[in-house]
């Protein structure tokens, strides 16, 4: 036989071999097809396996080249010492404290507006707010009034703000009472001045003794009695991360008169790795504080900013004390009253289409940051917060594409391996030490058994010889 086909008939053994023990879902009807045709829909179907294996398998990864993020499903134990307790935000719907209103009253009384005109004026800073709020003539005409001698809408706000020593009445830390004015504090949101609880602003004031840790039980949290402006006013919070500030994407609750609530917080740590903060922006998909642009910050604040930005784009001013440089748009001026009609109005429009501007955005949270979620029940004793510590992550993998499609595992690579390295040794042999004697394949292997009755029967006959038994493999 010429040592080509010596060579080929070792080598279409060797793979019917491989065939027949390959525990690869198919190869096994490949190898015992009994007709052409059977052999063919075989050959396509594990062809076609195998091309599937390797489009899924490129697909996944292209997806890890381009956002290299891994993820561990992990349980684990994180000290609430680690997790700041969250800024909670108490602020009254109306906007003015009417006992601060009292130069402002006798200014428009010289003016000639009576009482009822002047009520009217003061309840439009709170109806501005709303969509469909349409201001009667004089209302405009008071507000263009004041703005000519000087007193701006930011002035005005700033004016007639609620003290925080009004708002918030009695307030504890930790079963320890407090003055509110020493654990709360103005600050101006995009909803009007808010009074604000943080743990630094806390610290502060408050004295060395003071464990600023909260625990899980309500008396180790934050209880506070909200005192609302009338016996039909109410008030709302916001409950976020104390580096953060309110904004138009964050939910709230109402704090109704004469009730009393249990706020639970529920939080999630995330906490990114080295490499992952060592990506570019593109592929981790989270903000460090070293990135700069629209979408530095955090998520809330970014999204904000787009819808802001649209907004100043329409009514062509700056509302609620931001700079354009903060919304990158024209140097318009500060909005006035009348302004802030359409930039309420325009909010309410834009937020409908907020889907569309998550998407166009490129808006992501923190690398490193805590979110706080909250759930609010009503209690009959006390009202107080309190958080309880989670932690979770998730998981994505490569694994399961090849066993999906043929059904291997670690041991079917093993043998693919196996049979290659085999293939490319008898090829190197067949070179090196020449020709190859191919298996015959129609010749039988004999084997010899001898059993002790055929031992005894050769004996006897004294005969010399073995049984030959013929044992086809």
């Amino acid at each position: 036989m010429a040592p080509d086909k010596a060579l080929k008939a070792t080598l279409v053994s060797k793979s019917k071999s491989f065939c027949k023990h390959c525990t690869l879902h198919g190869v096994y009807y490949f190898y015992q097809a009994s007709s052409t045709g059977v052999y063919l829909l075989w050959a396509m179907i594990i062809a076609a396996s195998m091309a599937l294996c390797c489009f899924l398998g490129h697909m996944i990864w292209e997806k890890f080249v381009i956002d290299p993020t891994l993820t561990v499903v992990e349980t684990t134990h994180y000290s609430m010492v680690n997790i700041p307790f969250p800024a909670v935000t108490i602020c009254d719907t109306e906007s003015v404290y009417l006992p601060k209103t009292q130069n402002i009253t006798e200014l428009l009384v010289l003016r000639g507006y009576n009482m009822t005109e002047i009520n009217d004026f003061y309840k439009s800073f709170s109806e501005v707010k709303r969509k469909e709020y349409v201001p009667e003539p004089y209302v405009r005409k008071m507000h263009s009034l004041l703005e000519d001698l000087g007193y701006s809408l930011k002035h005005l706000l700033d004016m007639f703000k609620r003290p925080c020593s009004d708002i918030a009445v009695e307030c504890n830390w930790r079963s320890r009472t407090y003055n509110c004015s020493e654990m709360f504090r103005s600050v101006l949101t995009i909803v009007g001045h808010c009074c604000q609880f943080d743990v630094p602003y806390f610290m502060k004031h408050a004295d060395n003794q003071t464990n600023f840790i909260s625990g899980l039980d309500s008396t180790e949290a934050l209880d506070v009695t909200v005192k609302g402006q009338s016996s039909n006013g109410y008030s709302v919070m916001y409950v976020f991360d104390y580096k953060d500030k309110v904004t138009l994407v964050d939910s709230y609750f109402s704090l109704t008169p004469e009730s009393l609530f249990d706020v639970n917080i529920n939080v999630w740590a995330i906490d990114s790795s080295t490499y992952v903060k060592a990506l570019p922006i593109t592929s981790r998909k989270c903000i460090l504080e070293t990135d700069q642009g629209v979408g530095a910050g955090f998520h809330q604040g970014c999204m904000t900013r787009l819808i802001l930005r649209r907004v100043v784009n329409h009514c062509r001013c700056l509302p609620f004390d931001y700079t354009y440089q903060e919304l990158d748009v024209e140097e318009f001026a500060i909005c006035s009253w009348d302004h802030m009609i359409c930039i309420y109005q325009t909010i309410e429009m834009i937020e409908v289409d907020i889907k569309d501007i998550i998407s166009d955005s490129e808006c992501y949270q923190r690398c490193d940051y805590v979110e706080y979620d909250t759930e609010v029940e009503f209690i009959k004793h006390q009202r107080h917060l309190r958080r309880v510590s989670l932690h979770s992550i998730k998981q994505t993998n490569l694994g399961g594409i090849f066993g999906l499609c043929l059904g291997g595992s670690v041991i079917s690579v093993i043998e693919i391996v196996w049979f290659l390295l085999e293939i490319l040794f008898t090829i190197l042999q067949s070179w090196c030490q020449g020709p190859v004697i191919a298996p015959k394949e129609n010749a039988k292997n004999q084997v010899f058994i001898i059993s002790q009755k055929d031992m005894l029967s050769k004996k006897s006959s004294g005969k010399k010889g073995v049984g030959k038994y013929k044992f086809v493999h």
